[in-house]
C-alpha cells in the first residue's frame, strides 16, 4: 500500500506509496493510473522505467542479457524507488518474483496483490504481442503453473488482495482506496 504523508479519516498517518504487484496482464497499469488521478500521486510503470533506464524493450533485454541480468536491472531499478513518496508504483509481472522483490516491495510501500483468473491472464497476455514469457504453444494449463509458481509469494507479501475479474477497473481501484483509507500497511 502507499505509505502518505496525508492523515485518514481516523487520523493516522497511511502508507507513503502503493506497489501493485501480480501476473503481467492483470491491470496494473492500468489501475494504477486510476489510483494516482485519485490520490494526485505519481504513477511509475516499472517496465516502463527499465525500459527507459537500458533503453531496450523487455523482450530485449532478456534475450540480449538473459535472466540473471533482468532480474539484476529490476531489483536495481526497486532499489531507486527507496525513499520516495507520494508514488502508484506497478510492479513487473513477467517472471516470478525473488526474496529481494519481495523485501523492495514492502520497502517501498502498501503491497496489493491484483488476482485474476488464469483464463483472464491467458487471453490478456495473447492480446498483447509484446508479452514477455508466454510460449506460443502456451494455453491457460500453462498459466495456471505459472500462477501456482507465483501466488504464495504474492500471498505472502501483499497487505491487500482483489480480484480484478469479479469488478471493473473503476471498482477495483475504489476497492483499493477504501482498504488504504482504512488503514495504513
Amino acid at each position: 500500500c502507499i505509505y502518505l504523508n496525508i492523515l485518514n479519516e481516523v487520523g493516522e498517518h497511511m502508507a507513503e506509496n502503493i506497489v501493485l504487484v501480480g501476473m503481467m496482464g492483470v491491470g496494473k497499469t492500468a489501475v494504477g493510473r486510476l489510483l494516482a488521478e485519485e490520490l494526485a500521486f505519481d504513477f511509475v510503470d516499472l517496465d516502463a522505467e527499465l525500459e527507459q533506464v537500458t533503453g531496450l524493450k523487455l523482450p530485449e533485454i532478456y534475450r540480449k542479457y538473459g535472466q540473471i541480468r533482468f532480474y539484476s536491472e529490476d531489483k536495481l531499478l526497486l532499489g531507486k524507488q527507496l525513499g520516495k513518496s507520494s508514488q502508484v508504483f506497478a510492479a513487473d509481472g513477467a517472471l516470478p518474483p525473488q526474496a529481494e522483490h519481495l523485501r523492495l516491495w514492502r520497502q517501498m510501500g502498501c503491497v496489493v496483490w491484483l488476482q485474476a483468473e488464469a483464463e483472464t491472464v491467458f487471453r490478456r497476455m495473447r492480446r498483447k504481442k509484446n508479452r514477455l514469457f508466454l510460449p506460443k504453444q502456451a494455453s491457460v494449463e500453462t498459466v495456471q503453473q505459472m500462477m501456482a509458481e507465483r501466488e504464495p509469494l504474492y500471498a505472502e507479501t501483499a497487505d491487500f488482495a482483489v480480484n480484478v475479474d469479479k469488478w471493473a477497473l473503476e471498482q477495483v481501484a475504489a476497492k483499493i482506496l477504501a482498504f488504504y483509507r482504512r488503514r495504513s500497511c
